[in-house]
């Protein structure tokens, strides 16, 4: 459940962690109401999918910020993609409900520690550098497009 205790306040960023609390969520629920397995498997699709856009999301972030911390940020988002696609093959494996509720289990502290401690590493610096006119300038790009 989003509590605005994960919030780094950054509402990009914040709106990237929401969609993926949903999502965990979403999959949650299908677990334990016996949905078949292929909805499920697409489910876990879309949390891999988004967490890629959110990790570019992120990186853009620290780049357009001058982020000295940038490169290893995006090493460690590649470790954390690694991370979820074992659980996914784990998940996609799982024969009993407690194998898919660990998975769930896992999952769920996958996104609490990237929001509460990884991500709390740069938002100071984000802050300082601007965050609103980063995304001003993209809103900008993006736009002109």
């Amino acid at each position: 459940v989003w509590t605005s205790g994960m919030s780094v306040d950054v509402k990009l960023l914040d709106n990237d962690h929401k969609k993926l609390a949903i999502l965990i969520n979403d999959l949650h629920d299908g677990v334990m109401t016996g949905c078949a397995r292929e909805p499920l498997d697409r489910i876990f699709d879309e949390i891999v999918a988004y967490s890629r856009t959110h990790f570019s999301n992120e990186e853009r972030f620290l780049e357009e910020a001058g982020y000295s911390g940038a490169a290893a940020h995006k090493h460690e988002h590649s470790h954390k993609i690694d991370l979820v696609r074992m659980m996914q093959a784990r998940f996609s494996r799982g024969a009993t409900l407690a194998d898919d509720l660990e998975v769930l289990n896992q999952l769920r502290d996958w996104l609490v520690n990237h929001i509460q401690d990884s991500d709390q590493e740069f938002v100071a610096h984000l802050k300082a550098a601007g965050v609103d006119s980063i995304l001003a300038k993209w809103n900008e790009r993006d736009g002109a497009a």
